[in-house]
């Protein structure tokens, strides 16, 4: 069998892989860690190098020291702390700090509070001389008869005309409106 040049570097590699996995046992103080085993396993791979120059039998085996690396090697009990550092990832993300909160915008002002439009319609009006103008409103299928100064449901007050519209009072907000009498007096 011709030995390449490949051969002895796989051969050598593997030695050297052997001389580490035995240099580094559970601990120092356990039976056959000392500094013989580490000086077999030198001269065992010392001797890999040396016998990979030379044709080798596959069948024959190396005796008493294949035997005691194969046995150290059974004996060989990993650390519980290091397993989960093989593969231990580390992360460069920082997360960005959080949005600054909103400013308070304060509320705007509820709106005014404003008379509700006039229910009323005018039906036409009645001036007698010498006596106050009768003006008759109507608000659904009712007729109200109102001078100046009358109070129409406790709610609007008339006030007076001007300008041809009818000045009513809404008193619960105590604000005037105007209703066209549309040219009629």
């Amino acid at each position: 069998m011709v030995l390449t040049t490949r051969f002895k570097l796989l051969a050598a590699v593997a030695a050297a892989i052997g001389v580490y996995v035995l240099a580094s046992g559970p601990d120092a103080s356990a039976p056959g860690s000392d500094a013989s085993v580490r000086a077999r396993a030198d001269r065992a791979s010392a001797n890999a190098l040396a016998n990979s120059s030379r044709p080798r039998n596959v069948s024959s085996t190396s005796g008493p020291d294949a035997s005691a690396l194969l046995a150290q090697l059974s004996r060989r009990v990993t650390d519980g702390k290091a397993a989960p550092a093989l593969f231990h990832t580390q992360s460069w993300y920082v997360a960005p700090p959080p949005p600054p909160p909103a400013p308070y915008v304060a509320p705007p002002p509820p709106p005014a509070p404003t008379a509700p439009p006039l229910p009323f319609n005018v039906m036409g009006s009645y001036a007698r001389p010498g006596d106050g103008t009768v003006y008759f409103l109507t608000r659904g299928d009712r007729v109200f008869d109102v001078r100046v100064g009358d109070t129409i449901d406790n709610i609007y007050s008339v006030d007076g005309e001007a300008k041809g519209a009818l000045l009513l009072t809404y008193k619960p907000l105590n604000i005037q409106q105007t209703l066209p009498l549309g040219g009629t007096q």
